[in-house]
């Protein structure tokens, strides 16, 4: 039966099965709720096609990827397929894929009794003596056996970041080197729950493959917790193993398990060999052989998880750095802000702003020129949004408009909406000296702002979300700025009360608002605060 592997960076790692069509996402009323910031509500669509299974992104806001490459409508699945969700992994495996872990695994509750025939401390596995304390030439071959296989593990795994591919070569090497091992297989540790999963197995050809590879847990754990790598040479009799019929069946005669140790001494794994064939398959020297290829490999892992999490960012960052400033970009990738698809009611600031007399500019210069000029302007006023922590919704024709308080409300931003527009005038007197340059003339803006209740999300298509919001008051701020004239800032009542003062401003006659039954209040911002 198909299945999914769903490895979350917060939740760890569960089975799905897979039987008709399943849909992801965050809400509790998917098939699959995955736990992650970076998810919609309605990520994406698995389900069966034909003879296999195909996957759909369902308008996510961060879009499915499948092998690193996003997907655009609907894309056959194949075994061993990796894709992301957010910063969550999931592994799609057809029982039709010899090759998946969890076939071949049995995580047995084996019991473990103390007395431990080989232990070697992980630590001490990987240690290198000073040249003047090498007595013995064994240590010596130790030492140069360990930089020889940390040598090769690195030349076959140099620029591998797909950890499936990587796990698979690190377990062939332990293979080439230790011709008594039948099967060797790798554990990761979940983050959230510290257990050990199944990641990659390997069997050497010819070894039956219908046999699971059975682990004690207790093993495991021991293994784990002590740091130490332990070895048995006939588990058939080895006390650890004590009354496990897997073991017996399966007709094991020697394993080894090693920890697997991260840069900072924590067990991020463990490595598991065995041999079907003799007891006495292995020495002391392969526990240590098979020691430092286990840290070496957990090195390895790390730099592939972050490897993994640069990649992640660096979508994220693309995505959202072109609305978002760079302290919310930030904080987006901290998980620390979301987003709603369909929205959610917020107190918003409102900015508009467009160039006057614009139709008439357009008219008098070719397209390529307005294009340019336009281009350079948006480039200032961006940055301006930016620097005052606001949100820059969109571009319309020659209009810009900014947000302030959604998707994050600093407390201030009615008064960094009202600064970034003072701002902005001043920037349009310096701007004006490269639009002399573009078109031989200058430029004016007008500004208007308003603040309110609206509803601020992700809004569109399947295809095509963007973040912005909608309310009375974002076309109260667009009328505003229609009526304030060049160089000039319109603010509404609401705007001018929560100013207090902080900020120069004059009342102006009432205006007759497109839209509003009623003469609005208005507010001309002095532009030289």
């Amino acid at each position: 039966m198909a299945h999914i592997l769903v490895d979350s960076p917060n939740r760890g790692s569960k089975k799905i099965d897979l039987a008709g069509e399943h849909s992801l996402g965050r809400h509790p009323g998917q098939d699959v709720q995955i736990m992650d910031r970076l998810v919609s509500k309605q990520h994406c669509i698995i389900r069966k096609s034909g003879d296999g299974w195909v996957i759909l992104d369902a308008g996510s806001r961060n879009g499915t990827f499948v092998n690193n490459k996003k997907i655009e409508g609907e894309l056959v699945l194949t075994p061993g397929d990796r894709l992301m969700v957010g910063a969550t992994r999931i592994t799609f495996v057809d029982d039709k894929d010899p090759s998946h872990v969890e076939d071949e695994v049995d995580m047995t509750e084996m019991g473990a009794a103390p007395v431990i025939q080989t232990v070697m401390d992980a630590e001490d596995a990987l240690e290198f003596f000073p040249s003047a304390q090498i007595k013995n030439p064994d240590d010596l071959r130790r030492d140069y056996e360990k930089l020889r296989f940390a040598y090769q593990l690195h030349r076959a795994i140099a620029g591998e970041w797909e950890l499936k591919v990587l796990l698979g070569k690190v377990l062939e090497m332990i293979l080439s080197f230790l011709p008594s091992l039948d099967r060797a297989m790798i554990l990761l540790r979940d983050p959230e729950s510290g257990d050990l999963y199944p990641a990659k197995s390997l069997f050497r050809p010819g070894v039956d493959t219908s046999k699971k590879i059975a682990v004690s847990r207790a093993i495991v754990n021991r293994v784990v917790q002590d740091k130490k790598g332990m070895l048995t040479n006939d588990a058939a009799v080895d006390d650890r193993f004590d009354g496990s019929h897997s073991i017996m069946m399966q007709g094991i005669r020697s394993a080894m398990a090693v920890p697997m140790m991260g840069h900072d001494a924590r067990v991020i794994g463990m490595l598991h060999v065995d041999s079907l064939r003799k007891i006495g398959a292995f020495t002391e020297r392969d526990l240590n052989v098979i020691q430092g290829f286990a840290s070496q490999a957990a090195l390895t892992v790390e730099n592939a998880y972050f490897a993994d999490k640069v990649k992640t960012d660096a979508a994220t960052r693309e995505k959202f750095q072109r609305f978002l400033s760079p302290n919310l970009v930030a904080r987006v990738l901290n998980g620390e802000l979301d987003f709603e698809k369909g929205g959610e009611e917020r107190h918003v600031t409102i900015l508009f702003s467009d160039i006057r007399q614009f139709t008439a500019l357009a008219e008098r210069h070719p397209a390529g020129t307005i294009v340019e000029l336009l281009n350079r302007y948006f480039e200032r006023m961006a940055e301006v949004v930016f620097d005052y922590d606001g949100t820059l919704d969109k571009f319309i024709g020659d209009a810009l408009m900014g947000l302030w308080g959604a998707p994050l409300s600093t407390g201030k931003d009615i008064e960094n909406a009202v600064r970034a527009a003072v701002r902005m005038q001043a920037a349009m007197r310096e701007f004006n000296v490269e639009a002399e340059g573009i078109i031989g003339e200058h430029i004016q803006i007008g500004i208007g702002i308003d603040s309110g209740p609206v509803v601020a999300g992700l809004m569109g298509s399947s295809r095509t979300m963007n973040y912005t919001v909608i309310g009375s008051n974002v076309n109260r701020s667009a009328r505003l700025c229609s009526k304030a004239k060049p160089g000039e800032i319109l603010v509404s009542q609401t705007v001018f009360n929560a100013l207090n003062d902080m900020i120069p401003c004059r009342a102006v006659e009432p205006m007759a608002l497109k839209g509003f039954e009623k003469l609005v209040p208005v507010f001309s911002v002095s532009t030289r605060g």
